[in-house]
């Protein structure tokens, strides 16, 4: 009785460590992700270390987000990833200057080729 109990509770134990794993390789993936396109849309645009740290968090915590909306089964998922883009783009403009928000959306959106700035 008593190896029955020990093993119901690794089992349990073993359970409730298995999702946090894998949500800390899945925040890690998304991290990683969000610092590569802010570096990649820093050198194209050529705004300053400060709202790339702004910009990093934002788009890490879009990331989560629509991870999460994505995984969410009572949820209208397409309604409520719509809401979290709108969200991101008010918070893009807030940081960005008008001219890096129009580079840095027609970028994103494919309107324009990823190159940098040439300085003249």
């Amino acid at each position: 009785m008593k190896k029955l109990g020990l093993l119901l509770t690794a089992l349990i134990a073993i359970a409730a460590i298995a999702p946090a794993q894998k949500t800390g390789i899945i925040a890690d993936v998304l991290k990683k992700s969000a610092e590569e396109k802010v570096a990649r849309m820093q050198e194209v645009i050529g705004f300053d270390d400060n709202k790339a740290r702004q910009l990093n968090e934002l788009e890490f915590t879009f990331l989560l987000d629509v991870q999460k909306a994505e995984n969410c089964c009572l949820c209208n998922r397409k309604k409520r990833i719509e809401r979290l883009k709108q969200k991101r783009d008010q918070e893009l403009q807030r940081i960005l200057s008008r001219d890096e928000y129009i580079q840095y959306d027609a970028v994103e959106n494919e309107r324009i080729k990823k190159q940098p700035l040439w300085a003249e």
